[in-house]
């Protein structure tokens, strides 16, 4: 037969310990998801990539400009600051034809400006929220 104080201690055992497992799981970083559209003087940009770079703790995430001019970030990525790059698609260049392979080079994108293409000189900066975040950009020559 057990004692009802052998019970209580039992019960508040597992409970500290239900209590402890929970606390462990919620050190995980507050997250955001990151999509919207990109345009160049008003007109959607319908190719290329939207990279997000944290300077600080490093990581990021990057997403594929649609037809439309939208994207989306593939996953979640940490809440914090955030440069952004927009670059051209990459695609194979044979510049010497058989004399050397193929390279990767940027596709012509005119409706891209150099200064967004590199983080050393993108003036686009945004602040990444936990939960969803709709972020737009309308790139200027």
């Amino acid at each position: 037969m057990r004692s009802p104080a052998l019970a209580r201690i039992a019960s508040l055992a597992i409970a500290i310990g239900l209590s402890l497992a929970v606390a462990g799981c919620s050190n995980a970083p507050a997250t955001g998801e990151i999509r919207g559209k990109v345009t160049f003087k008003g007109q959607p940009v319908t190719e290329g990539t939207v990279t997000f770079l944290n300077l600080t703790d490093g990581g990021g995430g990057e997403g594929q400009i649609e037809q439309d001019g939208r994207y989306a970030v593939m996953g979640a990525i940490p809440v914090g600051e955030y440069v952004v790059e927009i670059k051209p698609l990459m695609h194979m260049v044979d510049t010497d034809p058989g004399k050397s392979p193929p390279a990767p080079m940027e596709k012509p994108a005119p409706n891209i400006p150099r200064k967004y293409r590199m983080q050393g000189s993108t003036p686009l900066k945004e602040a990444v929220k936990s939960g969803q975040n709709e972020i737009n950009f309308d790139m200027k020559p």
